[in-house]
């Protein structure tokens, strides 16, 4: 069966050896190349720009500002819009970066050459530059596109339970503002053709956009044309349409030629989003044996002048575990910056931060072992809405979890495990996160030479879907996975989800496996009525698909090869059509994954680097599709919140704003050298009730609860508690 079988990843040739082509790489005749200008200051107006010596530079075809650009039909609605405004729309600065003009020109040295020659008077104002400067003036945010989560939530009465309870804490928490940092900068290549446009782009959800870009150009839906071929990582900020994916267009018109842009690396730290930095205070009650009471979860995150977007800290507070009484809040706080973007995983992993390590701190208190304090609150339905859960193995991934790391040699005395020199600290945290879903559709050629074609316009991002989406049709028609191709990528194709949220291996691979599904039925329905078949008269139920064809369940002898049935009935291909929907707010069970982490670290008594050297996770996410490429994906995951827990942080100017590491060279994430041994463990129990295929979203929950699990290690090595990230020497001197 090509489900659970770790299939190679079905481009990984073409990406190792150079043949991949992505946004970048495609090349239509007559193209002209863009460069963005972004504005120097962060706060202030545009006196004026003076263009002449650019419009003069060689190759030049164009140079577009807020002043001569083409008219925009209308704002496109948020959230998937990034920004609350059209892109050189007006004087105003918003935050440094924030593009103030277009430079075409016949190539892209040109463009950057002519770019250079602009002469921008600014008029400064005053900027807010830090979350700490913006925090007096916090709000609750209650309108506006970017607002997902409730504001505010209450369950009970957790003002009188935090003064009743036997043991209160009452603790802050803060996580830095990180960036995406993608190997592939964002790319955009525009044509027109009269009133009909063609977009290739680097974005995680063709279809999700293409409707965006119509409305701001004023077309129908039906005549734009969004291509994503594949896509050098995301993490979320390619889930957005940034200005730039306007501008590309609106430059292809003015010049009547292609027009492709590729922002610089600078551009992807300043103008397409990051995780916002949040200040979180956490209060606990809970009684002596360290079973909860209440919680108040309380958090503060920056967002720009031009949205109010939330980072849903709190939003798994009231759901993750068993809490009569709860209340949460997000407040935002305007800053001169960019609007911030989802990223692995927005919200979840800066709350996991804050409510694990307030879990962990409540376990020392009480004298309980994390673990253990952790099965005590255990939620066994949703405590959000009472519903069963359509799948919890959380528990089950603690134990295993556990039993590998060699949690039962931990000393529990923070402080009391050494190796030479080092300290020796153990930590744990739990995982949660809830399963989104969104319709998708799928359609399945089953054609005359015996192999399939899946067409879905998901997009591959990095993570193996091409792969798990060949193999789930592969299992539906019983044929080997390398008999199966995929087209993807492009709005002329059925919609399938968009490659965010991890939606891809619930919704993606349901429509993908239902399309399978009604593919063969109607091969069945052809062989059972053709007469000279071996399975003819029999009843359908009773037909299985597998070795490349069909055959009687209770008689294997008795069957034939696709190719056999297709060809003798002059059949070229048969289609089947898939459309998943899934039950939603209506559904009759709570839906999540989950994952348990276990770290190991080590600290030099002299100089305190923190040095993860061991993590064991273990997830419960219903069928594992593929192991290796699931196994990938989690320790992808893992490492990028060991970046967030250690190295990363995108630092303002306490002055402008402006960041201060725009740049691979100055911001830091981790390399082979800094990561350790992780190993994952999958408890596998498929979730049908989820959907068709009984498997659920890995790329989210892999990256919730890391950084608890090793500030709570290092809290055990060293008797030091530090709850503002990331953990550098500087806070353990």
């Amino acid at each position: 069966m090509a489900i659970g079988e770790s299939v190679k990843r079905i481009e990984a040739g073409d990406k190792v050896s150079g043949r991949a082509g992505y946004t970048g790489d495609v090349r239509l005749d007559g193209t002209a190349f863009a460069v963005l200008v972004g504005s120097e200051i962060a706060a202030g107006r545009i006196r004026g720009i003076d263009t002449r010596r650019a419009e003069r530079a060689p190759g030049v075809l164009a140079v577009i500002t807020h002043r001569n650009r083409p008219e925009w039909s209308k704002l496109p609605p948020t959230p998937y819009t990034a920004e609350g405004r059209l892109p050189l729309l007006d004087d105003r600065i918003h935050y440094a970066g924030q593009y103030i003009a277009v430079v075409v020109a016949e190539t892209r040295a040109q463009a950057a050459h002519a770019a250079a020659l602009l002469e921008v008077d600014y008029r400064r104002e005053p900027s807010v530059p830090t979350l700490d400067a913006a925090l007096p003036n916090a709000y609750v945010a209650r309108e506006g596109g970017h607002i997902r989560f409730p504001p505010e939530y209450r369950r009970g009465d957790p003002d009188r339970a935090l003064a009743d309870a036997p043991v209160r804490l009452d603790l802050e928490y803060r996580t830095a503002t990180l960036s995406h940092a993608p190997m592939e900068p964002s790319s955009t290549l525009a044509r027109w053709d009269g009133d009909r446009l063609t977009v290739y782009d680097s974005t995680q959800a063709v279809h999700l956009h293409r409707g965006l870009v119509a409305t701001a150009f004023g077309l129908p839906e039906e005549n734009v044309r969004m291509i994503s071929s594949l896509v050098g990582g995301g993490f979320g900020n390619k889930s957005f349409m940034w200005p730039h994916v306007l501008l590309a267009p609106m430059a292809a018109r003015v010049v009547r030629r292609p027009v492709h842009v590729t922002i610089t690396r600078r551009q992807v730290f300043a103008a397409t989003g990051h995780m916002a930095a949040t200040v979180q205070t956490v209060r606990i009650g809970a009684d002596r044996t360290g079973r909860l009471r209440a919680i108040v979860h309380d958090s503060t995150n920056q967002t720009s002048f031009v949205d109010d977007r939330q980072e849903g800290a709190p939003g798994n507070t009231p759901q993750v575990y068993a809490v009569p009484h709860v209340y949460t809040r997000i407040k935002v706080a305007k800053v001169n910056t960019g609007t911030s973007g989802a990223m692995r995983t927005p919200g979840d992993s800066a709350g996991a931060f804050a409510i694990e390590s307030a879990l962990d701190e409540l376990a020392y208190r009480v004298g309980v072992d994390p673990v253990e304090l952790r099965r005590r609150n255990h939620a066994d339905r949703d405590p959000l809405t009472g519903r069963p859960w359509s799948g919890k193995q959380l528990l089950a991934c603690y134990e295993r979890a556990a039993a590998r790391f060699g949690w039962d040699r931990r000393d529990p005395e923070p402080r009391s495990m050494a190796s030479g020199d080092d300290l020796v600290g153990y930590g744990m945290a739990g995982g949660q996160r809830t399963e989104h879903q969104r319709p998708a559709r799928a359609a399945v050629d089953l054609t005359d030479d015996g192999t399939a074609r899946v067409r879905s316009g998901v997009v591959e991002i990095g993570g193996g879907t091409l792969t798990t989406l060949t193999q789930v049709a592969a299992r539906g028609l019983g044929l080997d996975a390398s008999a199966v191709t995929i087209d993807h990528g492009d709005t002329g194709l059925p919609p399938g989800p968009p490659t965010f949220g991890s939606m891809m291996s619930g919704s993606g691979a349901s429509a993908v496996h239902l399309a399978a599904l009604d593919a063969r039925r109607a091969a069945v329905d052809l062989a059972v009525r053709d007469r000279r078949s071996p399975l003819h008269g029999a009843d359908p139920e009773d037909v299985v698909a597998r070795d490349g064809g069909l055959h009687l369940r209770d008689d294997p002898d008795r069957g034939e090869t696709y190719r056999a049935l297709l060809r003798r009935n002059r059949v070229s291909s048969l289609r089947g059509d898939g459309d998943f929907r899934p039950a939603g707010e209506h559904g009759t069970h709570a839906m999540a994954t989950f994952g348990a982490h276990f770290t190991e670290v080590r600290i030099d008594r002299t100089l305190p680097r923190v040095r993860v050297v061991r993590h064991v996770a273990a997830f419960a996410i219903g069928r594992v599709l593929n192991p290796r490429t699931a196994r990938n994906q989690a320790q992808g995951g893992i490492i990028m919140r060991m970046g967030a827990a250690l190295m990363e942080n995108q630092r303002p100017d306490p002055v402008s704003g402006r960041f201060l590491a725009p740049a691979l060279t100055d911001y830091h994430v981790p390399v082979a050298a800094d990561i350790g041994d992780i190993e994952v463990i999958f408890v596998e129990e498929p979730d049908t009730a989820a959907n068709p295929v009984g498997s659920k979203g890995l790329g989210e929950i892999s990256a919730i609860g890391i950084c608890a699990s090793i500030a709570n290690a290092v809290y055990h090595a060293t008797g030091r508690r530090v709850r503002s990230l990331p953990i550098t020497p500087d806070k353990l001197l």
